[in-house]
């Protein structure tokens, strides 16, 4: 009788990196679905966590003593990043990666540096369909306020059918 021996593969756990997993803002351990997701720097509970913004005069620069920006509070920094922090580099030195035009110093002073030209904010998908509903309501609006102002506002008109 031959006898034939077939070896058993097993599971093994992965090891974990040696690498600390902890977070650059909060010190605090990143979360493993993010670390597998390619999150390095942020994803521990207290950057996904939604919080409450503190007002202007409690979130203030501290090298200038000016309210720290509201995008780039959420986006990590709580001691540094009112508009004096960033300096804004010449137009030909921050120019957007889409097409090649210089990006809006607001949108640069924001953290937007690979896109934010004057097209890129104007040529959204929608964003011409979005104005024209705007400018119908605002109409819309006006219309309703003169025939109120025509009608006198305590004034009862049945609908004509």
């Amino acid at each position: 009788m031959l006898r034939i021996v077939i070896s058993r593969k097993t599971v093994l756990k992965r090891t974990r990196s040696r690498k600390k997993r902890l977070c650059n803002i909060h010190g605090k351990s990143i979360r493993p679905s993010r670390w597998r997701s390619g999150h390095r720097t942020t994803g521990c509970a207290d950057c996904y966590r939604t919080k409450k913004m503190p007002p202007a005069r409690r979130r203030l620069c501290k090298e200038h003593k000016r309210p720290i920006l509201r995008s780039r509070w959420w986006s990590g920094y709580r001691t540094k990043g009112c508009p004096l922090c960033f300096e804004v580099p010449e137009p030909e030195d921050r120019l957007c990666r889409k097409h090649d035009r210089p990006i809006q110093p607001s949108a640069w002073i924001r953290g937007r540096h690979s896109t934010g030209c004057s097209k890129c904010f104007n040529s959204r998908p929608g964003y011409a369909a979005a104005q024209a509903r705007c400018r119908a309501r605002a109409k819309l609006r006006l219309i309703r306020a003169k025939r109120r102002k025509r009608l006198g506002r305590n004034r009862y008109v049945p609908k004509q059918a």
